[in-house]
């Protein structure tokens, strides 16, 4: 029986969204995700339910740059919502289907599901679950970071956190703003943007190591 990396997410109280404009934009950004790296996946990321999606990746790096795409995505479109992730290293009994995430069957997708629907309190937004558990570890520890560091972020800004995340010259992201260089410098420190990219450029260095 072959091993897979499933992915699957959930928006966090999606119940209180309003229902319209959340599947739009979930679907949306799904959508995107799948074109983006989808040269990386086995089994396009596929919405189960109104508020949920899951697929394989080709790898673990594949599903760390989902991850980062569904989140960088999310604030180029100024989207309000957060997404739950749950990456899984697992059996899949049936063949992978290359069109749509339906129809698989294995104790993998089961794990990942159970993972994902578990009620316990403080879950973690970012959970990677391999049989290396001293990986696993270290990947969620420094996701916990990335989500903490993302907590500080309010829409209202995501615009500028964009282009700061895309463009390290201040200069540039200043005249596209209307700002100064002192400004969008001040900004990126107090956002903690390159301690972002700092994180993020680790945990693709940890990925490549294991």
């Amino acid at each position: 029986m072959a091993k897979y990396f499933i992915l699957m997410g959930d928006v966090i109280a999606s119940s209180d969204a309003d229902n319209d404009k959340l599947r739009r934009h979930f679907k949306s950004l799904v959508s995107a995700c799948n074109s983006s790296v989808r040269n990386h996946i086995l089994s396009p990321y596929t919405i189960t339910l109104g508020d949920e999606f899951q697929g394989i990746a080709s790898s673990l790096r594949a599903i760390v740059e989902s991850i980062f795409f569904f989140e960088e995505e999310s604030i180029k479109k100024k989207y309000s919502f957060k997404i739950r992730y749950v990456a899984h290293y697992g059996e899949i009994q049936t063949p992978i289907n290359e069109e749509i995430a339906y129809e698989m069957l294995g104790p993998g997708l089961t794990k990942a599901r159970k993972l994902l629907t578990q009620k316990r309190r403080n879950r973690p937004r970012f959970l990677i679950d391999l049989p290396d558990q001293k990986l696993s570890n270290n990947i969620n520890r420094l996701f916990q970071v990335v989500g903490n560091l993302m907590d500080r972020w309010n829409i209202k800004d995501f615009s500028i956190i964009d282009d700061m995340i895309l463009n390290s010259n201040n200069e540039q992201v200043a005249a596209k703003h209307g700002k100064n260089r002192t400004q969008i410098w001040k900004r990126r420190n107090n956002l903690l943007i390159e301690e972002y990219k700092l994180i993020k450029d680790v945990l693709f260095d940890l990925i490549e190591e294991s």
